[in-house]
């Protein structure tokens, strides 16, 4: 298994396809009432305790899933890339949102009211197995980012973050992938002080490992990376 496909197994939900090949009659339930909303950067999609309205899927952009800590820090521990879905977990639960998910940079997102996302469940026996499963593959992934904070160092931390947005970020193209992402949503990830992930890129620039403009992060030495990382 390379590299790419241990980060996509293990910290990366499978969502994209959902409601990919449905029936028509499915479909006719889902389409006609989305909406598309424009979400700047640093706004909420949904917040930690509020009652469910819908279901999300990020149509262009990244979002941040996190949850407030007793005090007052923010850990953030997934980015929704394109075609992700969030949100359903509480439906399905019937309970309030157990996190809060917010824009990481401009995104448009589309919108799927919760009568019409549960109307298309009952219907569909593909859907409610695919739910099913992504419920299933989500928590792994939820877990090995807990796993994260408990056996890596925040070193190793900050180097697996960046491969993982790396992922989130590749957008096919020849191009080196450009990561766009604030300092301090970066410590959020890591699990530490913002001047902490400061001086982790300062010494993965001197090592040649990375290097940065404003708020972007590019991958120059990606082996490197993966051995600071301790992920293999």
């Amino acid at each position: 298994m390379t590299v790419k496909e241990l980060l996509n197994n293990k910290y990366s939900f499978k969502n994209s396809d959902l409601f990919k090949g449905l029936p028509d009659e499915v479909c006719s339930i889902l389409n006609p009432n989305i909406e598309t909303y424009n979400i700047n950067a640093g706004e909420f999609i949904f917040k930690e305790g509020e009652k469910p309205k819908g279901i999300y899927r990020v149509k262009n952009g990244k979002v941040k899933k996190f949850t407030n800590t007793n005090f007052g820090a923010k850990h953030t521990f997934y980015v929704c890339k394109e075609n992700e879905y969030l949100g359903y977990h509480a439906i399905l639960s019937e309970e309030l949102y157990p996190d809060s998910a917010a824009a990481l940079i401009d995104s448009e997102i589309d919108f799927i009211p919760e009568a019409d996302f549960k109307k298309a469940v009952t219907t569909s026996h593909l859907l409610s197995q695919r739910l099913l499963k992504n419920l299933s593959h989500e928590f792994g992934v939820f877990i090995n980012a807990n796993k994260l904070l408990a056996k890596h160092t925040v070193r190793e931390r900050a180097a697996l973050n960046l491969l993982i947005l790396e992922r989130k970020y590749d957008n096919g193209s020849t191009d080196d992938t450009e990561i766009i992402i604030q300092r301090e949503d970066l410590a959020n990830m890591v699990g530490t002080a913002k001047e902490s992930v400061v001086r982790m890129l300062k010494d993965f620039k001197e090592e040649q490992l990375i290097t940065t403009q404003r708020s972007s992060i590019f991958i120059r030495d990606y082996a490197g990376l993966v051995k600071v990382a301790n992920l293999l």
